[in-house]
């Protein structure tokens, strides 16, 4: 029997498509190691996350299936018992499973409670530099005792590493966290480093154990707080950063908890001058990243596993990031944080344009270890389009789910290529036409013209809530 892959699951945290060079989407921010990991495989296209919110979208990963199937719909519910989990079927079909960094998959679990054999994750929300940078406002810890990363710091000499430079919104009911801080320490004490470490740490075990691999890496970044040292903090110039063509929303004909997102956040009276200097530290984030991966690929070279093993690089959702005058994610589905970067190493050369979810990862990583995926999953193995022998799934359109974060407001969305309709349970519903405005600034879901499209993407809601029994 042919030798089995190792594969390398790299996730971000809050990553825009945008942000990896090799979408050719922004000329500023610069991924070199993963345009690499792009130029000797694929990328798909049209990648979306089944909810933009993180344990949902992770959970998905793990499971096969969209929230409201598994369990997790926010970020503290727990995934379903009895539901099959990704760690479990790779570690029963022979795989060394290995798991660093951020966890969030479901509070119930541990990594070991599903299947992997070693890690130093974050459990909880899991911010691992709260209440270890002493003047770091956020505080989020990880559940988990010890904090490995503080464990990191302290075995590694970096004791009394701190943050400065907090930028917050003006908001004077959230003053509880951080846009972006400086880190105030060598690359080697910064978050993102730790796991890419630990990860590193993980191959070599897995080398010990001579069993193909699966190492699922979590970054934190460049999710907020994007707390980054020199020279990634000073990187890029905020005043070269163009403003986002949606940031002249005045969100009129949005829902209204859209305007209260945005009041929240408390960051409006700084103008696109504010969302500039965000974006500058969450790019030096995103470039940070970037060279963890690079660290990550030239273990992989110097142990003779690089051409052996399948690295996927994607993340569980995007970020507006100053689109629609919004910040991070929540109860809006915009573009910005459901369409995702998926890029594949090791397998095909093809870059492929056919809608496919994050949460398809699962049933595919089966396929990869040669194993029947348990029943059910939403969705299919994307395998074949990953190494060229397919080139179309034949899917027209996508649909995706949120719930719950800051406040309830429970949404649907499907959408193709020409239109997106969102249905907003006790809000103004959306529709956008794709083709003549793709930064869906104008909802013309009342606008008479449109009445046979807003019924025509209607039913294609209702009959993915009835398949889905949702």
């Amino acid at each position: 029997m042919a030798k089995r892959k190792n594969v390398l699951l790299i996730l971000s945290d809050q990553q825009r498509m945008d942000t990896v060079g090799a979408y050719g989407m922004n000329d500023i921010c610069k991924t070199p190691h993963i345009d690499q990991l792009a130029a000797e495989g694929m990328k798909f296209n049209n990648a979306y996350t089944p909810s933009a919110i993180c344990a949902p979208a992770r959970a998905s990963v793990m499971t096969g299936l969209y929230p409201h199937r598994h369990g997790v719909i926010d970020n503290f519910t727990n995934i379903k018992e009895g539901t099959p989990l990704l760690g479990e079927c790779m570690r029963d079909a022979g795989y060394y499973c290995g798991y660093a960094g951020k966890w969030h998959v479901t509070p119930n679990k541990t990594p070991e409670e599903c299947g992997f054999h070693d890690g130093k994750p974050f459990m909880g929300y899991g911010f691992p530099g709260s209440q270890v940078f002493p003047s770091l406002i956020f505080n989020q810890p990880p559940d988990n005792e010890p904090n490995y990363y503080e464990l990191y710091l302290k075995e590694n000499g970096f004791e009394n590493i701190d943050v400065s430079n907090g930028f917050q919104g003006n908001n004077p009911a959230l003053q509880i966290q951080e846009m972006y801080c400086k880190h105030e320490g060598p690359v080697e004490s910064t978050i993102e480093y730790f796991v890419a470490h630990e990860a590193n740490r993980l191959i070599d075990k897995a080398k010990e154990e001579d069993k193909p691999f699966f190492i699922w890496a979590n970054f934190w970044g460049p999710h907020s707080p994007s707390i980054v040292p020199e020279p990634y903090y000073s990187m890029y110039n905020p005043d070269d950063i163009p403003e986002h063509p949606s940031y002249c929303d005045d969100l009129l004909d949005k829902p209204y908890g859209y305007y209260l997102s945005e009041k929240m956040w408390g960051l409006g009276d700084y103008g696109w001058k504010g969302f500039q200097q965000i974006a500058a530290r969450y790019y030096g984030h995103c470039t940070m990243i970037d060279d963890m991966v690079g660290m990550m690929v030239q273990k992989l070279k110097d142990e003779g596993l690089y051409d052996d093993t399948i690295i996927i690089y994607t993340c569980d959702h995007g970020d507006c990031l100053g689109a629609h005058k919004l910040i991070e994610k929540g109860a809006f589905t915009f573009d910005e944080i459901y369409h995702i970067p998926m890029v594949v190493k090791g397998l095909g050369t093809q870059d492929n344009d056919s809608f496919v979810y994050l949460h398809e990862l699962m049933p595919t990583l089966l396929d990869i270890a040669g194993v029947k995926t348990p029943e059910p999953v939403d969705g299919e193995s994307i395998l074949p389009l990953m190494t060229g022998e397919e080139k179309d799934n034949g899917r027209t359109e996508v649909f995706c789910e949120y719930h719950n974060h800051f406040y309830i407001g429970r949404q649907r969305m499907v959408r193709d290529l020409d239109y997106q309709l969102t249905f907003n349970e006790s809000e103004r519903g959306e529709l956008y036409d794709l083709k003549k405005d793709p930064y869906q600034l104008k909802n013309v879901c009342y606008d008479p013209a449109y009445a046979d499209v807003k019924k025509e993407y209607l039913n294609k809601l209702y009959k993915y809530l009835k398949e889905l029994n949702d």
